[in-house]
């Protein structure tokens, strides 16, 4: 189960490995409805101290959104992106 990595405590993730990786959703332009997703396995990061934890924390602000998945031991980084592209639905609705 995925929660917001603000909310996760240092004790839920001391002395274990995470996958970080980004996610970075594009969105139509119309409605901000999600088009496509693309994952991205960025680094693999040992949280040992709360220096560690505290790093993750700080690198998680430069992302839209950072969620924790403790059961699988993967940490998402949330972007958005408008690439210019909109759903054919709502092209027809102009």
């Amino acid at each position: 189960m995925r929660k917001a990595l603000g909310i996760v405590r240092f004790e839920e993730m001391k002395s274990k490995t995470f996958e970080v990786i980004r996610v970075t959703e594009r969105l139509c332009e119309f409605c901000n409805g999600v088009i496509d997703v693309k994952k991205e396995m960025l680094r693999t990061v040992q949280i040992s101290d709360r220096d560690d934890y505290e790093n993750l924390l700080t690198r998680s602000k430069a992302y839209d959104r950072a969620e924790a998945d403790l059961e699988n031991n993967e940490v998402y980084f949330y972007d958005h992106d408008y690439p210019g592209d909109v759903h054919p639905r709502c092209v027809e609705k102009l």
